[in-house]
């Protein structure tokens, strides 16, 4: 689905719960600590429900990167391929 024809749903009165999409997920923890493993499950686990209890969403694998610092994007390997994913159209 286009940016386009997304306006044009909306316009109509939809939602994104509405629109057929291909829905992923980025989750992060900037350490290694067991409490921050526990919430990196944590986010998993509630995006992959979230995403695949909406049945106009197909639910594609999340990306995750662990102990990886928030303070510049490029050395956040899956978030890299993330992005890349969507330019190809993969999500």
């Amino acid at each position: 689905m286009t940016l386009y024809e997304m306006k044009q749903a909306f316009l109509l009165g939809k939602t994104i719960f509405d629109l057929p999409l291909k829905v992923t997920y980025y989750a992060r923890v900037s350490t290694e600590k067991e409490e921050q493993i526990n919430s990196l499950e944590n986010q998993v686990e509630f995006f992959e429900e979230y995403i695949k209890k909406n049945k106009n969403w197909s639910y594609q694998k999340g990306y995750v990167d662990e102990g990886i610092s928030g303070t510049t994007s490029l050395k956040r390997e899956n978030f890299m391929k993330m992005i890349e994913d969507r330019k190809k159209q993969k999500i």
